[in-house]
C-alpha cells in the first residue's frame, strides 16, 4: 500500500469524522445565525476532551461544504468571494490540537459548488463551461492549493467529496458534468503542494466503493455499516470505509438531542474487527452540536469499543 496511508492500516483503533457546518444545530435554544459568532463559540477544550476519549487515531473535519462558508481562512477565496471565511481559523486551530495529541488530521472539502449559493458559483466560474468545468477547475485548484500550503504537514490527508456523475444526483442543479472533469496532474499537484506525503482520497458517492484515480492513497469508502471494501483495489490503495453512527452525517434539521447510535456496541465492535481482518481502516461519523460538543452516547460507545480493541488478542 502507499506509504502516505500506511498509518491508517497500522492504527490501533479507528478514525472519527464530524460534519460541522454553518447550519449545525444546538442541543437547545435557537440556532446562531451569525457564522462568525457560531465559530467563536466552538468549545475547543470540550471537543478535544471528547475526541481523545473516543480513542480515535485520526479526525476528518469539514473545512466547508456547499453553504458558502468555510471555518478556515483561505486567501484566494477571500480575494474572489469576500466574507466566506470565518475570522477564527477553527480548522487550523483544531489541526494543531489534534497533532499535539499524537493523532492524525484529515481535511474535508467538496470538489464542486453545484449545490452552493450563487456567490460561490459565480466566484468560481462554475457555470462557464457546463460539461467539462475547465474554468472552474483552474480556479478551484488555486483554492485547494492555498489550503494545502497553509495546512502543510498539519494535514495528514485530504478527503474530497462530490466526485460523482451529476446525472445520477437529483439534488444538483446542472446535469452535464461528470468525473472526466478532473485533470489528475493538476489536482494532485494542488493537493500535495503543502505536504507531498498527505494521503488523498476522492469520493464518487455513497456505496459506490469506487474511486476517481487509481493512484489515490486510500479508498473513500462511504458505505452503510456491514459493507466491506472490495477485495481487489489498485496497488497501493489502502482499503477504508466511512459510515455514520447516529444522525445522518450532520445535526442539521432542528435544535435538540442527537439521536442515539443506530447499532449496538457489539455490532460496531464486530464490524471494526472484521474490517481490520481484511486490512481495512474504519472512520465513524458522529453527530456534533453547534457549540462543538459531540453526541455523548456515541462518544461513550466509541470509548468502550476502543478499550475492547486494546484487549483484543
Amino acid at each position: 500500500m502507499s506509504g502516505n496511508a500506511r498509518w491508517m492500516n497500522e492504527a490501533k483503533h479507528f478514525g472519527v469524522m464530524v460534519h460541522y457546518l454553518s447550519h449545525t444545530q444546538p442541543r437547545s435554544g435557537e440556532h446562531e445565525q451569525d457564522f462568525n459568532t457560531m465559530i467563536d463559540r466552538f468549545d475547543m477544550e470540550k471537543f478535544m476532551e471528547q475526541f481523545n476519549h473516543t480513542g480515535a487515531d485520526w479526525l476528518i473535519f469539514t473545512l466547508g461544504q456547499n453553504t458558502g462558508y468555510y471555518c478556515s481562512y483561505n486567501r484566494y477565496l477571500e480575494s474572489i468571494a469576500p466574507g466566506c471565511c470565518s475570522r477564527r481559523d477553527l480548522a487550523l486551530e483544531l489541526a494543531v490540537r489534534v497533532k499535539e495529541s499524537g493523532n492524525k488530521f484529515i481535511a474535508y472539502l467538496p470538489t464542486e459548488v453545484d449545490a452552493n449559493v450563487e456567490k460561490m458559483r459565480e466566484a468560481f466560474g462554475w457555470d462557464l463551461h457546463p460539461a467539462d468545468k475547465s474554468e472552474f477547475m483552474k480556479m478551484y485548484m488555486l483554492f485547494v492549493k492555498e489550503y494545502s500550503d497553509k495546512f502543510g504537514r498539519l494535514a495528514d490527508g485530504w478527503w474530497f467529496d462530490g466526485c460523482y456523475n451529476a446525472s445520477e444526483k437529483s439534488f444538483l442543479r446542472t446535469r452535464e458534468w461528470d468525473n472526466t472533469r478532473f485533470e489528475r496532474d493538476l489536482w494532485f499537484a494542488a493537493v500535495s503542494s503543502g505536504n507531498p506525503e498527505a494521503a488523498i482520497s476522492m469520493c464518487p458517492g455513497a456505496n459506490s466503493l469506487n474511486y476517481v484515480f487509481d493512484t489515490e492513497d486510500f479508498l473513500a469508502g462511504e458505505v452503510d455499516l456491514g459493507t466491506y471494501p472490495p477485495n481487489e483495489l489498485p496497488a497501493g490503495m489502502q482499503p477504508h470505509v466511512l459510515f455514520w453512527l447516529d444522525c445522518c452525517w450532520g445535526h442539521w434539521d432542528a435544535p435538540g438531542e442527537i439521536v442515539p447510535p443506530k447499532v449496538s456496541e457489539d455490532e460496531l465492535y464486530e464490524y471494526i474487527v472484521a474490517c481490520k481482518k481484511r486490512g481495512a481502516a474504519v472512520t465513524i461519523n458522529i453527530g456534533i452540536y453547534e457549540d462543538g460538543s459531540m453526541a455523548e452516547k456515541s462518544v461513550e460507545m466509541l470509548h468502550r469499543v476502543s478499550k475492547r480493541l486494546d484487549e483484543r488478542k
